[in-house]
């Protein structure tokens, strides 16, 4: 099964981690920070919407502080002393695809409750709501939008100690106490980890099954059921936020070249076994309307001892005629790509052409995509295009200024060369008496400040010069970056039109007109050779080579809920 699986985070100080932070942010409360003086406020992310459910856990008989989000996270915060401490422990854990809001909250406590009873201590839950959007800033289907959860609990065991009063009797003080110094390595931590991420298995399996969902999830990893798949790389909060602004990254890209194979992989396979399936209902029908190849059928399994499979040549009854499907109902934004593509394209015949047409927009959407990165890598082009002009002028004139430059330091040498060769015994008298300024006619010091000062400008003039100079190195680094993005997000879009030539020829032309100028030269220049010579893009040589390198062979993607 292919799904997202739990992942522990620990909450350091020395990164900037605050535990009241994490626990504002978490349940969407504001917080105050009694150590840092700050408060902390994520109402914002209201509870109904972004945040489904959020509530603190605690131990049987504890305090009434423990289930106080603001006093809890405190205390956890002043049971540290180290500025770099370990403060808190994130569980994020995916919920289930399919259940509800109610359910989701229910499968989320019980996993809260069984880290309070493993632990003995308080539990803060903030059941979220997954963004309408996935890590590339790509829209989620309906049915991919669910939910994950977070499970944040203290680096302290929630104790009741005894401490004698000075007149002998003892007092009980409730506090966060012991810490978990199990937790702090990760060899150390692996078998309480695993034990969590076993728990969660079962409670999504238990919570799929009640609601007639596949039962399927497990803890274990990729390597550990010998599945020959690739995890998609993390990319970070700040290279998601980059992607969902329509930036494209580093990161991004790696991730996209696991997906965008993959994608097209089984979108051009799903169309040889729809087409399988279609044949087969296509035979059943006609057995019951050809009495003679349904005989013939029997007289096949007869002589060979076993059913023959369906077969459709020869029968001369004909193909069915089916009457026009309606196009398939449009998600995309009204004016993008996919939503012209959608318009122009002609309506689909058949239930298989119906379906084909279903696995085009998706590639085409991905081109749309690309199409949205290069016309950023086109802005990008003409912005370092205009700041290496300016700088480059802004060198030219420090060229010009320098020469300048030299040209006055030069003269103001010769002057006073040719004065201190008319003034040999004043010269001489200044130097034997210590060469200070106060042996120095105003003349004579006129012109060493005239010459010195022309050396000094030169100098800050050089200086802005080698300046000037590493910002071109630095332009001609960027430039090449660029260079090696734009000819990756070529190949990506020759990729994705190599698939949609495959799967439909005749989509190429519809998909042309709709395109805007740049849109359109940069398809034409990237599908020339895959249109050329050839109605069927399988059969073209250029074509079946590249979609037998998009085979999933070797990497395959991995969805994220």
């Amino acid at each position: 099964m292919q799904h997202a699986r739990p992942h522990l985070q620990t909450h350091r100080r020395a990164q900037g981690h605050s535990a009241v932070a994490g626990a504002a942010y978490r349940l969407g409360l504001r917080l105050y920070d009694e150590r840092t003086k700050i408060w902390h406020d994520y109402r914002k992310r209201k509870l109904g919407e972004e945040i489904v459910a959020a509530l603190t856990l605690a131990p049987e008989g504890a305090p009434d502080w423990a289930t106080d989000p603001g006093q809890l996270w405190n205390r956890a915060e002043a049971a540290e002393l180290r500025k770099d401490s370990q403060v808190a422990r994130d569980y994020r854990i995916p919920v289930p695809l399919g259940l509800s809001d109610d359910r989701a909250a229910e499968m989320a406590k019980r996993m809260a409750q069984f880290i309070v009873d493993e632990l003995h201590t308080a539990v803060s839950i903030g059941l979220h709501r997954d963004a309408d959007v996935d890590a590339l800033g790509a829209v989620k289907p309906k049915q991919k939008q669910g939910y994950h959860a977070h499970i944040y609990f203290p680096t302290r065991r929630l104790e009741q100690l005894e401490k004698e009063d000075g007149d002998g009797t003892t007092k009980s003080d409730w506090g966060l106490h012991t810490k978990f110094a199990f937790l702090t390595g990760r060899r150390s931590s692996s078998d309480f980890v695993e034990r969590l991420n076993e728990r969660w298995a079962n409670l999504a399996n238990e919570f799929t099954a009640a609601n007639d969902l596949p039962a399927d999830y497990t803890h274990l990893s990729y390597v550990r059921q010998d599945l020959p798949i690739t995890p998609q790389p993390t990319l970070g909060a700040a290279v998601v936020a980059m992607e969902r602004s329509g930036f494209f990254t580093r990161k991004g890209n790696a991730v996209r070249d696991i997906i965008l194979p993959s994608a097209l992989y089984e979108a051009t396979h799903a169309v040889v076994v729809d087409a399988q399936r279609q044949r087969a209902v296509d035979d059943a029908i006609r057995e019951r309307t050809d009495p003679a190849a349904r005989a013939a059928r029997l007289a096949a399994e007869a002589s060979h001892g076993t059913a023959a499979p369906l077969q459709s040549e020869g029968v001369t009854t004909g193909p069915l005629v089916q009457a026009p499907l309606a196009k398939p109902p449009l998600t995309a934004p009204p004016g993008s790509l996919v939503a012209r593509f959608h318009a122009a394209a002609p309506a689909p015949n058949t239930l298989e052409e119906r379906q084909l047409f279903v696995r085009v927009l998706k590639i085409v959407a991905l081109v749309e995509r690309v199409l949205a990165a290069l016309g950023d890598l086109a802005n990008r082009f003409q912005k370092h295009a205009e700041d290496q002009g300016r700088r480059m002028a802004a060198k030219l004139d420090m060229d010009y200024q320098l020469d300048g430059c030299r040209d006055q330091r030069a003269a103001a040498k010769e002057k006073l060369e040719q004065w201190e060769a008319n003034h040999k015994w004043q010269v001489a008298t200044a130097r034997a008496f210590g060469g200070g300024e106060g042996g120095r006619s105003k003349a004579w010091q006129s012109l060493i400040d005239a010459f010195e000062g022309s050396q000094r400008r030169m100098q800050t003039l050089k200086a802005a010069l080698r300046s000037h100079q590493v910002h071109l190195d630095t332009f001609a680094v960027e430039k090449a970056t660029l260079k090696a993005e734009q000819s990756d997000a070529n190949e990506r879009l020759r990729t994705a039109l190599a698939s949609i030539v495959a799967m439909s020829p005749g989509a190429a032309a519809p998909l042309l007109d709709v395109s805007q100028t740049m849109e359109c030269e940069w398809i034409k220049a990237a599908m020339p050779e895959m249109t050329a010579g050839s109605e069927v893009g399988a059969n073209d040589p250029e074509i079946g080579g590249e979609i037998a390198r998009l085979r999933p062979s070797s990497r395959r993607s991995v969805g994220s809920p």
